[in-house]
């Protein structure tokens, strides 16, 4: 039996985070076809945390264990963390799974044989903030000096393969690709999204209002086009909102809205919405300028919505072949205009034809799990 341990934090109650998705895909993997080899432990910093690994139903049969607790707000959770190295010294867990790069100094200390990271790509430090945040550095500079105490790194492409081998300085060699699942919309029934009108003349556009999400860009472009098919087609708007850098985002919208073009803002959809969304939509465009992998953009393909994508992201290398795709400099607004057009004038795909396309690539989150369960295995091999 290989017994985990993942810290709760990074993916409970953040059900629109894609590396929270990956982290709870794989958690259910191991839950659900790996159950009599592998015992999952989550570690909670509190009460709240407690509460929302108990409602979730997908984590009925792991273990929990709550953190022990400290005085004060200052550096709670890595006093936290060492607390609990202290504590439970003596009880030994297999692994260690830190679902994202932010690692503690001397994360080593606690009571693992091995220690694997997903770091997904290098966005932590090639994408700028949208405010100065000092945890995120000091994350970043330990990062660089600590990773050679990991046993296991992940990226979710070969894009963030480079990314993470470029900013984090870590050999190439080190870094293992495992892409992600683009299958959690499959064979899952429509839903339509009530208030939504005219969804087949829509164009949807997806992502969270953040600078390098770059919706603001797509708005703006769309906006200030003096073609008539651009002034007339309805606009769908898909991301959260609340976070920082958002007033750039609103700025777009205020502007858009107010020039009288047709706008429709969901801050979250649920997955059968979802598919719903990029079932019957004329095009999605995924405007995000640089991603790990992009779940969306992948899932929307699989549901043979035509796709427009920024150049050099995964989508676009690894849909390339793929008629009904399309990619620009999603910067350029001309490019954007021009390439929103030619996608409009293309007619759906064939969904099936495009999943066996996907399931040649390997991106089920079956065989996500498959590959994270072999790695352990092979890491552990030696020893266990």
């Amino acid at each position: 039996m290989i017994r985990v341990a993942w810290l709760g934090y990074s993916f409970l109650g953040r059900q629109a985070s894609g590396t929270a998705q990956v982290s709870r895909k794989i958690l259910s993997f191991l839950l659900n076809e790996k159950s009599n080899e592998v015992q999952i432990t989550i570690l909670l910093k509190n009460s709240h945390e407690k509460k929302l690994l108990a409602e979730d139903s997908q984590f009925s049969k792991c273990s929990w264990e709550l953190l022990p607790n400290v005085k004060g707000r200052f550096l709670r959770s890595s006093r936290q963390y060492y607390k609990y190295c202290y504590q439970k010294r003596d009880k030994t867990y297999d692994l260690l799974h830190f679902s994202v790069p932010r690692l503690y100094p001397l994360f080593w200390l606690f009571p693992a044989k091995k220690f694997v990271c997903i770091f997904h790509a290098g966005g932590e430090i090639s994408v700028p903030p949208d405010k100065f945040i000092l945890s995120r550095h000091v994350y970043n500079i330990l990062m660089k000096i600590q990773w050679k105490k990991l046993n296991a790194i992940y990226a979710v492409s070969e894009f963030g393969r480079q990314e993470i081998c470029t900013y984090y300085r870590i050999p190439i060699s080190r870094i293992t690709v495992i892409t992600p699942g683009v299958d959690n919309l499959w064979g899952l029934p429509e839903k339509p999204v009530n208030g939504l009108d005219s969804v087949k003349d829509s164009i949807l556009i997806i992502g969270r209002w953040q600078k390098y999400k770059n919706v603001h860009t797509v708005l703006d472009s769309i906006r200030t086009s003096t073609n008539e098919v651009l002034a007339n087609t309805p606009i769908i708007l898909l991301g959260k909102s609340n976070l920082l850098g958002k007033n750039l985002v609103k700025k777009s919208v205020d502007s858009f809205i107010s020039g009288g073009r047709k706008l429709s803002i969901l801050e979250y959809v649920e997955d059968a919405q979802l598919k719903y969304l990029f079932s019957n939509v004329k095009l999605v465009i995924h405007p995000s300028l640089n991603e790990g992998f992009g779940i969306p953009a992948f899932e929307a393909f699989s549901e043979g919505a035509i796709l427009l994508v920024h150049k050099g992201t995964p989508a676009s290398q690894y849909l390339s072949k793929h008629d009904g795709l399309m990619t620009c400099n999603m910067l350029d607004s001309q490019d954007i205009q021009s390439s929103i057009l030619s996608c409009l004038a293309n007619p759906r795909r064939n969904k099936m034809q495009r999943v066996e396309s996907l399931k040649e690539l390997g991106m089920t989150w079956w065989d996500f799990g498959s590959q994270v369960y072999k790695s352990y295995v092979e890491i552990l091999l030696p020893t266990h």
